[in-house]
């Protein structure tokens, strides 16, 4: 069953919803509550039109305890960014176009396929490795020609690198919005300084995270790790040298290879990407301060020879291999 929660569209959507007329795949509530049960397989789509701030963030914290599989519909376009709730979780995005065109079962079931499709690639990982052939996943044969170069639009493979500062919210109470706006400048401009060997490019901004885009080339990948492993072990210096806080801070870093449709930064509004999904759950969901985490789709020859016994395998996260690097110990 897909239940859509929904205090303001009623109407419009169950007529979008109708198109094949049949009803029995769906059902539209009012609004989500803590006291609901719904079954493990069952879908959730949130109408945000017209929920404050203060509302949103409720329903939403409700669906990620109550559903496994969720997602937007946003019958007015009201979103600035919808990468970000992809970013927390969700698996599909509805926007006003899709809904004017009508929705019905197939559209809801394709959103539920991308979503699980990771259990394949699972098993098709599982049997790469059984038949002894090489880790990862091949990156593309020619130079890179430079970020002016993509068409926005295009699906191109990248390295990305996903990097978080702990404590964010802890700095920002105790030094003030004003400070901390400064803070964050300067984080951007040191990021951006330990990763230029490595051709990084900001893509995307959260409150909390930094997402940068590497060109797929082994010579750029190892520059990218090298480059991460440097930020974690002057993390204490960066924290009191560069952004001049009075306290010990830790970077959280996660990278992942895969592709994803390109749009300039600032752009990226409209991009929904399995890749983009996975970094931004592989980072803030199972990477750890301190720590750098690759998975197993960057392909073993990016990683430096001298840094191969820095990193140790820790299992799966969703369905991916994964490696970890080993902790520094500040004395």
């Amino acid at each position: 069953m897909i239940y859509i929660f929904s205090s303001k569209n009623e109407a419009a959507l169950r007529r979008a919803l109708v198109s094949n007329k049949k009803t029995d795949w769906f059902e539209i509530l009012p609004q989500i509550s803590a006291r609901q049960k719904f079954a493990a397989t069952d879908q959730a789509y949130l109408d945000i039109s017209g929920l404050t701030p203060g509302e949103l963030k409720t329903a939403l914290g409700l669906l990620k305890k109550s559903f496994v599989c969720w997602g937007i519909i946003d019958p007015k376009g009201t979103t600035e960014d919808p990468a970000l709730y992809f970013f927390s979780g969700a698996i599909d995005y509805i926007g006003p176009l899709l809904v004017k065109a009508g929705l019905d079962k197939k559209r809801f079931a394709a959103a539920l396929s991308w979503s699980t499709g990771r259990g394949a690639e699972k098993n098709s990982t599982k049997k790469t490795e059984d038949a002894g052939k090489k880790k990862g996943k091949t990156l593309p044969a020619g130079k890179f020609g430079g970020w002016k170069a993509i068409r926005s639009g295009t699906t191109n493979p990248f390295f990305f690198l996903f990097v978080s500062l702990s404590g964010k919210s802890d700095i920002r109470s105790m030094v003030g919005e004003a400070a901390f706006v400064g803070i964050k400048n300067r984080l951007r401009e040191t990021l951006q300084q330990y990763l230029r060997e490595a051709d990084a490019l900001l893509w995307m901004e959260t409150e909390e995270t930094s997402l940068f885009l590497v060109p797929p080339t082994v010579e750029k990948g190892r520059a990218v790790i090298e480059a991460a492993l440097k930020i974690i072990l002057n993390s204490r210096l960066i924290g009191m040298e560069k952004l001049l806080l009075p306290i010990q801070v830790d970077f959280t870093i996660a990278m992942h290879y895969g592709q994803t449709a390109y749009q300039t930064p600032g752009k990226t509004g409209a991009v929904i990407s399995e890749s983009v999904n996975y970094i931004f759950h592989l980072g803030a969901k199972k990477a750890e301060p301190g720590q750098l985490v690759i998975s197993d789709d960057v392909p073993e020859e990016v990683i430096p020879n001298g840094l191969l016994d820095l990193f140790s395998s820790a299992g799966e996260y969703e369905g991916v291999p994964i490696r970890c690097s080993k902790r520094f110990v500040y004395e």
